[in-house]
């Protein structure tokens, strides 16, 4: 039997290609195909000039897919990344072997629009550098801050190569979006959660657990909420271990 490609949905500020080390960890790419890209407006995708909602990025990576020819894949989503892909999987459950979550947000509060709003004003109004280095550091665990230079600033460097206008519209995306229909997600799906995760907090994988209908969470002692590069062999082996 042909094993699911994989598609990931990086993160607000990220690329696809932050799922590289991940990926080569897993040995992955040996036994499946590997589907990333660009959401529009971060990395190589530019701004389209339509609405950038969750829903039309969700619509992306339906079309991603479809592009690829791939009637079901694996699909796994970092932060940002992971609200657009549970929105996926409610909307075309068919679409979606099994379902990766990582740092997940989910529909925000009105403090969480507004420090979202916030945060695109100062970027709009003095680029990257305005947040990328309180952003990477508040993401990040305790001793990924005093332990791992690589992980500290290989955050600060994606999101200072982050274009700028692909970031505010992001910001302003998440800010509005609403929570899908959880209820209709149909695949087993894995919450990776960071034990010392300031932005997808314990309350929102609670949620995502008690909503999401075959949800299970693995908690990852000394992870914040750059999973990807905080413990890449943990993660590595969760997603290994999960979908196959």
């Amino acid at each position: 039997m042909e094993c699911e490609p994989i598609l990931f949905i990086h993160g607000l500020g990220g690329t696809g290609a932050n799922i590289g080390p991940v990926i080569e960890a897993s040995g992955l790419a040996s036994t499946r195909k590997i589907i990333t890209f660009d959401l529009e407006g971060h990395g190589l995708s530019p701004l389209s000039g339509n609405e950038v909602s969750l829903v039309n990025y969700a619509e992306s990576a339906r079309a991603v897919l479809d592009v690829h020819g791939v009637d079901k894949a694996v699909v796994i989503g970092h932060s940002m990344g992971g609200f657009i892909a549970a929105t996926l999987a409610a909307a075309y459950p068919a679409k979606v072997a099994k379902l990766i979550l990582m740092g997940t947000v989910k529909q925000f509060g009105e403090l969480g629009v507004k420090a979202l709003t916030a945060r695109a004003d100062a970027v709009r109004k003095d680029g990257m550098i305005a947040v990328a280095d309180a952003v990477s550091k508040a993401g990040m665990s305790q001793r990924s801050l005093e332990t791992s230079l690589l992980a500290r600033h290989f955050a600060r460097v994606t999101l200072l190569n982050s274009p700028v206008g692909g970031y505010v519209a992001a910001c302003l995306a998440v800010a509005k979006a609403t929570d899908p229909e959880y209820a209709n997600i149909t695949a087993d799906t894995l919450i990776l959660a960071g034990e010392e995760d300031k932005v997808s907090l314990a309350e929102v994988v609670v949620y995502l657990k008690e909503h999401i209908p075959k949800a299970k969470v693995i908690t990852m002692k000394n992870v914040g909420h750059w999973h990807l590069v905080e413990d890449i062999e943990g993660v590595a082996r969760a997603i290994k271990e999960f979908i196959e």
